[in-house]
């Protein structure tokens, strides 16, 4: 079910919305569902839903769409964000946080609003589902995006989620126990580094020795006994992704060599494991 918040004052363009949506036929319409917020308020009030899109208008009474935006991050860095509005007035704080996926000026004949839905219901649709894994975080549930998750390690009464977004890391500590985010992100490119935390494997960029080189600078030691799994685990997820041939009995005592090749016009990563290549 996709979910989606259209927070503005005016009911009229509320309807308009949800008829080009509809019209589009992008997403099933038995499989949309639609939230109507008058204010940023109520849009907050209803922080336990997590809405998938969020249509926001910018000029509201009470809470502006601006500080609404700045709110409903706090517990949902997930929902693909929309402005709307018939003047071009976001914040810097407003975009920099919320990172609306576009903006629609309310025009006469809402030519802005037909032209931009199809790339957002896109967007959309291959976003929702396997692409984000929901935690509960201060006492909230909050959706996050596994493309921006770094690695995740145990902390005291839970793990902590350590998130990339806009050049900088971001931790955020969660109540669920490490294995259960394992295996609800099963199959999705996360595998244990150590018994104490699990690697998004997207984000390695090399091994040197017992050390998983990330994106970000960071470094993080590859247990011994988990080392094997590790190994397994990067080149099966780097074959997939990048359609490489690779061995399936490729052990895990590394050399610690990475170079890069072009394949066509891509750069790839090729990995050394012993005398095994892959190409």
């Amino acid at each position: 079910m996709y979910k989606i918040a259209i927070c503005d004052d005016d009911k009229n363009y509320r309807e308009k919305i949800e008829k080009v949506i509809e019209t589009e036929g992008i997403l099933p319409k038995s499989e949309i569902r639609f939230y109507e917020y008058e204010s940023g308020k109520e849009l907050l009030k209803n922080a336990d839903i997590l809405h998938d899109l969020v249509f926001m208008d910018m000029r509201m009474p009470g809470l502006d769409g601006n500080k609404s935006v700045l709110k409903l991050r706090e517990y949902n860095r997930a929902a693909i964000l929309v402005f709307c509005s018939g003047y071009f007035e976001p914040t810097s704080d407003s975009i920099n946080i919320g990172q609306p996926f576009r903006y629609i000026m309310k025009d006469l004949h809402d030519r802005s609003l037909k032209r931009e839905i199809p790339a957002i219901l896109s967007k959309v649709k291959l976003h929702c589902g396997d692409s984000s894994v929901t935690v509960t975080s201060a006492g909230r549930v909050i959706r996050i995006y596994t493309e921006d998750i770094l690695y995740i390690c145990l902390a005291k009464r839970g793990c902590s989620i350590y998130v990339a977004r806009q050049g900088e890391i971001d931790e955020m500590h969660c109540k669920e126990s490490l294995g259960d985010l394992y295996e609800r992100l099963a199959g999705r490119g996360f595998e244990y580094a150590h018994n104490s935390y699990i690697v998004n494997l997207a984000k390695v960029e090399g091994l040197e020795k017992n050390v998983a080189l990330l994106q970000m600078g960071i470094q993080l030691n590859v247990s011994r006994s988990r080392k094997g799994q590790f190994a397994d685990a990067l080149i099966m997820f780097l074959g997939e992704r990048n359609g490489m041939y690779y061995l399936k009995n490729v052990k895990s005592n590394v050399k610690s060599m990475r170079r890069t090749e072009h394949f066509g016009k891509k750069n790839c990563h090729i990995f050394v494991w012993h005398h095994h290549y892959l190409i």
